[in-house]
């Protein structure tokens, strides 16, 4: 029982701890729960297609035995096809969102499918290796600290580029945005894959591989903070010239008052010089 309880925390606290850690970070105009929640719902169903093309591509004994198949694994079957599956989800349901207002809103929304994705998959590992036998708890624990903020940084760095997305003028700049965010996450995912396979497929080698992996998440943090901060900036940007323009009085329209020609009476506009009737100086 008390097994159970370690690894209920395991797999629930790692995402709660780090989209707490997103969240605050969005301090303009937080994000309605109800969107939020639905999110995370979807990252977990999110992972329905991606197992179904995992399995049209590499059928179900997808077990790298060298390294070209660990490449192959890592970049298409775990970085391309997952990765694709949660953008195609988050660009469904928010590009229309009336609440996706900020640069920012990107980062918390891809964060949140990545986290539903990486809980739900969470589940399907920890529970597979507890009825294998074969470490339900060590891989709680691994995961914990390793594959669930992989897919968090995933978000950010997917989440950046639709945030920008959002906001440009034209399709081709919108395409180009979407297009460089999965780019990337699936770089940063296929790299993170291939070296945690690679501990398996050449054993001999594993702590070059360890040395790869700690790399590539190290470079994934700085790479997420750096786009957290441009996001920042950018919604506070957005907000602060929103305040500006609701802040700027209103100034009335100037209304032109009349008055009358001197010498043939007729009523003229009141910054008239001459009267436009007899041709008079009224100045």
């Amino acid at each position: 029982m008390i097994d159970f309880l370690v690894i209920l925390a395991l797999i629930i606290a790692p995402a709660g701890i780090l989209f707490y850690y997103f969240w605050i970070r969005d301090r303009w105009e937080h994000e309605p729960p109800f969107l939020i929640w639905k999110l995370f719902g979807l990252g977990g169903i999110s992972i329905i297609p991606a197992v179904v093309l995992d399995i049209a591509f590499f059928g179900l004994e997808n077990n790298p035995e060298t390294i070209f198949d660990t490449f192959m694994f890592a970049f298409i079957a775990a970085g391309l096809v997952e990765e694709t599956c949660k953008f195609t989800f988050i660009y469904l349901f928010t590009k229309r969102s009336r609440h996706f207002n900020e640069e920012y809103d990107g980062i918390l929304y891809a964060v949140a499918v990545g986290l539903g994705f990486a809980f739900f998959e969470n589940i399907l590992y920890v529970v597979g290796a507890t009825m294998d036998e074969s470490g339900g708890l060590s891989i709680a624990i691994l995961r914990a600290f390793t594959a669930v903020p992989m897919h968090a940084l995933d978000g950010v760095i997917l989440g950046y580029f639709i945030g920008r997305s959002h906001f440009e003028k034209t399709a081709m700049g919108r395409l180009t945005q979407n297009l460089m965010g999965l780019c990337m996450a699936v770089l940063f995912h296929g790299f993170y894959d291939f070296f945690a396979f690679l501990t398996m497929v050449i054993p001999e080698q594993a702590g070059w591989c360890i040395v790869g992996l700690i790399w590539i998440m190290v470079v994934q943090w700085g790479t997420a903070y750096r786009f957290i901060r441009a996001a920042q900036i950018s919604s506070k940007a957005r907000w602060d010239a929103l305040k500006e323009a609701q802040a700027a009085p209103i100034s009335a329209p100037v209304i032109p008052t009349r008055k009358f020609c001197r010498h043939c009476g007729s009523s003229i506009n009141s910054i008239a010089n001459f009267c436009p009737n007899c041709g008079g100086d009224i100045r």
